[in-house]
C-alpha cells in the first residue's frame, strides 16, 4: 500500500496554525495525536502531551519510565522525560520555555489536563483545535483511500461467505459474533458488527438479541472492520429466502435514494444537500417519516467524523471527504432496509469506494 506521509501532515498543520494564530497545539493521546504522530496511544493518568511550535520540530512529554515506548510507538524524535516526583506540567512549560498568546487544544482533551494548562499558561487564550484537524482529515489522501476501500473489501467477503453458512435458529448474536470472527481473521484488526432480524430491523440501531433466524427472515447487517486503523461502514439488507413484494417495493425506493445521494454528493455542494436529495426520493414515495437518522457521516481513522451529512450542515463538501450513504426505511413491527455504502467525493462526480452485488437473496 502506499504509505502515509506524516510528514505532510505536519506541514499542513503548521499552515492551519499561521492561519488561526495559534503559537502552541497541545495534543494528549487521541485519534488526532495518532494522525500526525503515528502512535495511537491510551489515555491514562500520568502525562503524556505532544506539543507544535512554529518554528520547531515536535516534541513529546512523557512519563521518564515511558519514554522509550514513546520513540517506538511514535514519530516523535524529541521525547522529554520527567520523573516520578516531578510535576509534569511545570516540565512542559520550562521545556517549551515561551509563553503562547493562542494554544489550541484537541477537542477530546481530558478536562482536568485543560485546567492545569490553564493554570502554567495564565496569559494565553485556548482555541478548540477541531478546524485545523477536521479540515485535514476530511481531505483523504489516495493512500487513506486505499486503506478504506481495503477494509470494505474485507467487510463484504466477510458478509458473502458469512451468508452461506447461517441457518434458521441461529440468534442475531451467534450471527454477530460470528461476523466479527471473520472479519477480525480477514483483516487482522478489530471489527464491529449489528445483526437484526425481522422486526428488530425497523429499529436503526437495536441490539442484538436472543431472536432466531426463520427461514422467511428479513436480515440486516450494518458492519465494518478497518485497515492500517482506517474503516469501512457498510449495511447490508437482504431476506434468507424468497424475499416479499413489500420488501422489494421498499427496497426499490431505499436503492434509489441511495443512488440519488450517489449523484447529488460532489465538490461544492453543502452537506445538508445530498441528504435532502436522498430524503425527497422517500418523501415523494409516501415513506418519508420511516426515514428517521440523518443521511451519513464523515468516516476515516473513525467510523463516525467529519463531515456529517444532515440538514443544518452547511458545508460545502470538499474533494476527497469520505461519507456514509445511508437512507432507510423502517416499517414498525415488520422490518426496516438500509441500503449503506461509503463515497468518495470528487470534483465533479462521486463514487462509491467499493462496487459489489448487493442483491444476495439471488445468490442462494
Amino acid at each position: 500500500m502506499q504509505p502515509l506521509n506524516y510528514r505532510k501532515r505536519l506541514e499542513q498543520t503548521k499552515k492551519l496554525m499561521e492561519k488561526e494564530n495559534v503559537d502552541l497545539i497541545l495534543l494528549t493521546p487521541s485519534v488526532n495525536f495518532g494522525y500526525l504522530f503515528k502512535g495511537f496511544l491510551d489515555m491514562r493518568e500520568r502525562l503524556i502531551c505532544a506539543a507544535i511550535v512554529l518554528d520547531k520540530e515536535p516534541l513529546l512529554i512523557a512519563p521518564e519510565f515511558e519514554v522509550e515506548r514513546m520513540q517506538n510507538s511514535t514519530n516523535i524524535k524529541n521525547v522529554v522525560g520527567w520523573k516520578e516526583d516531578e510535576d509534569p506540567y511545570l516540565k512542559l512549560k520550562e521545556t517549551l520555555d515561551f509563553m503562547p498568546k493562542m494554544i489550541s487544544l484537541e477537542s477530546t482533551t481530558r478536562f482536568e489536563n485543560f485546567l492545569k494548562f490553564k493554570e502554567i499558561f495564565p496569559n494565553s487564550d485556548f482555541l478548540n483545535a477541531a478546524a485545523i484537524f477536521n479540515d485535514m482529515r476530511g481531505r483523504k489522501t489516495d493512500a487513506e483511500i486505499e486503506r478504506i476501500r481495503k477494509a470494505s473489501e474485507f467487510t463484504v467477503k466477510s458478509v458473502e461467505t458469512l451468508l452461506n453458512e447461517i441457518e434458521p435458529g441461529m440468534t442475531e448474536i451467534e450471527v454477530q459474533n460470528q461476523l466479527i470472527k471473520k472479519m477480525s481473521e480477514i483483516s487482522g484488526e478489530p471489527s464491529w458488527a449489528l445483526i437484526q432480524f425481522d422486526e428488530s430491523s425497523a429499529i436503526p440501531h437495536s441490539s442484538a438479541s436472543a431472536k432466531k433466524l426463520r427461514e422467511d427472515s428479513v436480515i440486516l447487517i450494518d458492519s465494518g472492520t478497518s485497515c492500517d486503523r482506517y474503516f469501512s461502514d457498510i449495511t447490508i439488507t437482504t431476506t434468507f429466502s424468497k424475499p416479499s413484494s413489500k420488501f422489494l417495493e421498499i427496497y426499490d425506493i431505499v436503492q434509489k435514494a441511495n443512488d440519488k445521494a450517489l449523484e447529488a454528493s460532489k465538490e461544492g455542494v453543502p452537506a445538508e444537500q445530498v441528504d435532502f436529495e436522498a430524503r425527497k426520493i422517500i418523501d415523494e414515495a409516501g415513506y418519508g417519516k420511516y426515514f428517521t437518522h440523518r443521511l451519513g457521516h464523515g468516516l476515516g481513522l473513525e467510523v463516525h467524523e467529519h463531515p456529517y451529512i444532515v440538514k443544518g450542515n452547511k458545508q460545502p463538501l470538499m474533494d476527497g471527504n469520505v461519507h456514509t450513504d445511508e437512507p432507510g426505511i423502517y416499517l414498525p413491527g415488520k422490518f426496516g432496509i438500509r441500503i449503506e455504502d461509503d463515497l468518495i467525493v470528487r470534483k465533479d462526480k462521486s463514487e462509491r469506494i467499493y462496487e459489489f452485488d448487493r442483491i444476495f437473496w439471488e445468490k442462494k
